[in-house]
Formats: C-alpha cells, structure tokens, sequence
C-alpha cells in the first residue's frame, strides 16, 4: 500500500532486487536528488489526527498462481544441491565487511556464476556468501555482494519469474517508492534482519504503519501470508512469494501474466489498489499514480529482462 508521504514519490527507484538483469528499468528522470528527513521514532499509539493505515486483502479466488520451483534458483542445467548466485552485467566486489572499507575485497565478474557453500542469506541490502572455491588473488571467500549486483541466487524469488510478472512487481514496488529494497519501514526507515517482519509501528504524515518490505506488508497482512504459505521469514525471495499469493487471491494473476498488453495492466492495477493504496484508483485517498506513468515504469522495466 501506498505509506510514503507524498514528498519522496518523484524519487527514482531501481527495482530487480536479488533476481534483477542489471538495471530492471533506466532513470526516468534527471530532477536531482532528494532530501530524506529524519526517521521517526515508532509510535506504540496513533496520535490523536492520525490514520491508521489498512490493506485489504481479497478472499480467495481460487485462481490458478505461478507455480514455484520446489527448491529456489530456477536455473537450467544446475543440479538442484546447487548453491550459487550469478552476477549482473555490471562489475561488482566481494566486501568481507560492507560497513569497513578497509578490509579484503575483490571484484567479481560481471555476468558470472559463482557455486557457494550453503545457500547465500540476506542482510540489509547485502546478499551474504560463502564461494565455493578459491578464486586466484582473491583474498576474501566469504563476504558480501550488493543485493543491485546480484542477477540471482540459488535461493530463488523474482528471478525465477516470467519477464511479465517481473515488471509488474518491478512496478508496484516504484509505486510503493521502495524500488530494489527489501528492507524498507515506512518512511524510508530500514531493518537489517530479516528474521521476521520488523512489526515496527511508525507515525508520519498523518498516518501510522507497520508496513516493510519491497511490496509494503502491513504486519497483519504478512501473518496471514506466511502462515498460509508457511514462509520461516522475511527474505526477499520470501517477500516475493508473499506479494505473488496477493496476486493470485485478488484474482488478478492472469491478467498479470498477459500484463505486456496494456488492457490486462489497467486491469490487473484495478484489481489491486485496495491492496496498494498508491495504484491508480485505490479508495484510501493517499496519493496515488497514474496508469500511464506505471505503464511506462512497466515497459522500461519490462525490456531489461531476458
């Protein structure tokens, strides 16, 4: 749903996270940067004036969803004990510590498979690895990637989706103004961990939330999503899965899947904007998009991917 004050919108956002192709979508505009205040401190009440924010989700419609790969990664010709990630088309370094630059580091290749020792994790906005082997003059095995590096993980998520299903979630994340981050709070306020939902309850605006993540769960909402697909935590593949389950309830899955025509995207953003209060259409009177700006934010999104 639509929880950022109305003042960060124009920010520009890539999206893609730990499955993008290099940049999921160019810049859409050069307005410059943009100041982010200072985060508010949780609120444990709604201050008297406040709103508190709501996610309505659908019933079931039965509709048939994607069918997820039983183990994450989705890529051909690996064994399924395979743990890896692949590097975008861009160059990217292995950090042992990404809060201390004075330690090891090395550069990957671009557009590169690396097999790893157990599945890569996730913190913050670091996809966490350990290589499989030694790389020559490499000083660092174990350490972290940039989640914007990262083409794909063994771990799975978007990246195992359909090119149309990727851009439609590419887009509702520009809507949600969290493009690529999967650890962000309302009000640009991020988490590390991804355990579980941060359930941090944050007052701004006028209004009061709890929504984290790339797709803007409500606490509430994330609940009852996990508990239904029983997701063990808040990881980004996790958070895609979550956000594809939204889609199929509302009954909108097929109409994503086709979403490269522009009549199944209008109608597939209908179908949605009770869920996402910044889809055009939405009835929570917060600032919303139009369908013309999402269906450029999809097209652009839509020609990065293979």
């Amino acid at each position: 749903m639509k929880l950022l004050v109305s003042a960060f919108c124009s920010l520009l956002l890539l999206p893609g996270g730990i499955c993008r192709a290099g940049s999921a979508f160019e810049q859409l505009s050069s307005s410059g940067d943009i100041p982010v205040p200072d985060f508010p401190e949780p609120a444990s009440a709604a201050p008297e004036g406040y709103l508190e924010a709501s996610q309505s989700l659908p019933p079931d419609s039965d509709e048939p969803g994607f069918d997820w790969p039983a183990r994450g990664g989705g890529m051909k010709g690996l064994e399924e004990e395979t743990s890896f990630f692949l590097t975008a088309n861009s160059p990217v370094t292995l950090m042992s510590s990404p809060w201390d630059a004075s330690r090891p580091a090395c550069e990957l290749s671009p557009g590169a498979h690396y097999e790893t020792t157990g599945e890569p994790s996730f913190i913050g906005e670091y996809v966490k690895v350990r290589l499989g082997s030694e790389l020559p003059g490499c000083p660092v095995r174990g350490g972290f990637l940039p989640m914007a590096a990262v083409a794909a993980t063994s771990a799975g998520g978007a990246c195992e989706l359909p090119r149309t299903v990727r851009a439609f979630l590419d887009t509702i994340a520009y809507a949600e103004g969290t493009g690529w981050h999967y650890n962000y709070i309302f009000t640009f306020a991020t988490f590390d961990s991804y355990a579980e939902h941060p359930d941090r309850r944050i007052c701004a605006g006028r209004l009061c939330s709890t929504a984290a993540g790339r797709y803007q769960f409500l606490t509430s909402t994330w609940k009852g999503l996990a508990s239904a697909l029983r997701l063990e935590d808040f990881s980004p593949p996790n958070q895609d899965r979550a956000c594809l389950e939204i889609i199929r309830r509302a009954g909108a899955y097929k109409l994503v899947l086709n979403s490269g025509d522009r009549g199944n995207f209008s109608a597939a953003l209908a179908k949605l904007n009770r869920i996402w209060a910044s889809l055009p259409g939405s009835p929570y009177g917060q600032p919303t998009h139009s369908t013309a700006e999402l269906w450029r934010v999809y097209q652009a999104s839509h020609r990065k991917y293979p």
